[in-house]
């Protein structure tokens, strides 16, 4: 029993009977985000704590109520959106009340002239692109969970797409917001591109996961439908060939819209980490879109550089397919959830632990850092199965893999390798968020700003009631 049986009364007088879920068999369904077992996690006893409830509030006047009564009731209160962020973030402590936002999912306005979307924080990305494109626009932010993220939870960690060299990450799309502030104010911040009317608090939410308030709508900036895309796809003799190139590109201020380069180690990988069949060697995919005459331009100088470093055309039935799987993941990633649930999803003892990095770097210190990492993880008897530049050249992800299983060894590993990042002017993770994962890290990347964030935290929450312990501030989880 999770001891907040207390609380469902009082909760479904709040929201009604269908709002408050409180059955051992659902509850199960929201023990993880996407931090597995498996990953090199060393606070493993944390993971798949069963919340107490869950609630699913409909307008923000109801999260509004429950910010009220959390406060009152000192029950802390665990944002929850997708379910797909890979650190933690939405994880329960086992005692607070997670509020689901699925059904917080409407589409508020579309104003074409505006290039303006009006969205509760709990739509799924790919329905806010689908209404996007019968007013011949297009959300522009395309990750690998569209299918599953919600708006909030991607504004939450700043989330990055497969189109993020052209549209930028999902903060930056954001033109306002409406936020539950811990103590139970509404803020809503004013939706213009450009203001100086003191610091822009919008950008106070976006990142922050929840902790210091929560996003129940927002206006996005969105984009003319393309009239037109082009897909290329390159091999390289070397990484560092097509990484040349793609500097380059940026050089010139070539931007397009997809930019992935990947060394693949494909025979390096076990079947349950390689998610999707990849091209072994190093390979280059690139995708244009926009007005025509754009897409033309772009096309033909990125090939030309491409060319000029040795790059060889693949074809365009190979940029076709990598285009078209590129959403493959997260359709496993729930698949798995679900079949997961019955037979219970935490195994604490995995064949082998694999893990994810995704550091941003400046760009004259990207081949240095491969090189000292791969050096790195050699000595540590860790595996890397793939690496590469995703969206610009300065976002560096790797995929580790620890055969032998053991979990601290790959988070010591992973933990230099953040670490090495920070030491040459980087930062440990681009695209997903802090929340559990890398709290312990946070402090030596963002120094004395940590404690303007633990100063905010305190003022703007000062019961701790708002998604404690992630990021590292408040109460541990």
């Amino acid at each position: 029993m999770s001891g907040l049986e207390h609380v469902v009364p009082a909760l479904t007088d709040l929201l009604g009977p269908t709002q408050v879920i409180a059955d051992a068999d659902t509850l199960a369904f929201y023990r993880l985000d996407g931090l597995r077992p498996s990953r090199g996690y060393r606070d493993r006893k944390r993971l798949g704590l069963t919340p107490g409830c869950v609630v699913r509030p409909r307008r923000t006047a109801e999260v509004q109520a429950l910010v009220q009564w959390a406060n009152q009731t000192r029950v802390a209160l665990v944002p929850y959106g997708g379910g797909t962020g890979l650190m933690g973030g939405a994880m329960s402590d086992g005692k607070s009340v997670l509020i689901d936002f699925k059904d917080m999912a409407d589409i508020l306005a579309i104003t074409r002239e505006d290039q303006h979307a009006v969205v509760q924080a709990g739509v799924v990305l790919n329905r806010v692109e689908e209404a996007l494109r019968a007013e011949g626009l297009t959300l522009g932010h395309d990750p690998w969970t569209v299918s599953i993220a919600t708006v909030g939870g991607t504004i939450s960690t700043n989330g990055l797409g497969y189109r993020g060299g052209q549209y930028g990450s999902m903060g930056e799309q954001v033109l306002g917001l409406e936020v539950v502030l811990p103590d139970g104010q509404i803020l809503r911040t004013r939706a213009v591109p450009k203001s100086s009317t003191g610091p822009d608090l919008t950008q106070l939410f976006i990142g922050a996961e929840g902790v210091l308030g929560l996003i129940t709508e927002a206006t996005l900036q969105v984009f003319p439908a393309p009239e037109a895309h082009a897909l290329l796809g390159f091999g390289f003799p070397t990484f560092a060939h097509g990484f040349a190139a793609i500097a380059e590109m940026a050089a010139v201020g070539l931007r397009p819209a997809l930019l992935e380069l990947t060394e693949d180690f494909p025979e390096l990988s076990p079947p349950t980490i390689a998610r999707i069949a990849r091209q072994p060697g190093v390979t280059l995919y690139l995708g244009c879109e926009g007005f025509r005459e754009l897409v033309e331009a772009q096309r033909g100088r990125a090939l030309t550089i491409c060319q000029r470093h040795a790059g060889t055309d693949l074809g365009a039935a190979a940029a076709q397919a990598f285009w078209d799987s590129r959403h493959l993941t997260a359709e496993r990633f729930q698949l798995e959830r679900l079949q997961n649930l019955p037979r219970g999803i935490l195994d604490t003892r995995p064949e082998a632990s694999f893990d994810y990095i995704h550091i941003a770097l400046p760009l004259s210190q990207v081949l240095p850092y491969r090189q000292r990492a791969l050096a790195l993880c050699r000595q540590q008897g860790i595996t890397v199965t793939q690496y590469g530049i995703w969206t610009r050249p300065e976002l560096f992800p790797m995929v580790l893999y620890n055969p032998d299983g053991c979990l601290d060894t790959l988070a010591g590993a992973v933990d230099r390798l953040l670490q090495l990042a920070q030491d040459v002017g980087g930062s440990m993770e681009y695209c997903h968020g802090v929340g559990v994962r890398l709290a312990h890290l946070l402090e030596r990347e963002l120094g004395a700003g940590t404690q303007v964030l633990r100063a905010l935290k305190h003022s703007l929450d000062p019961n701790d009631v708002v998604n404690p312990g992630k990021l590292g501030l408040g109460s541990a989880v």
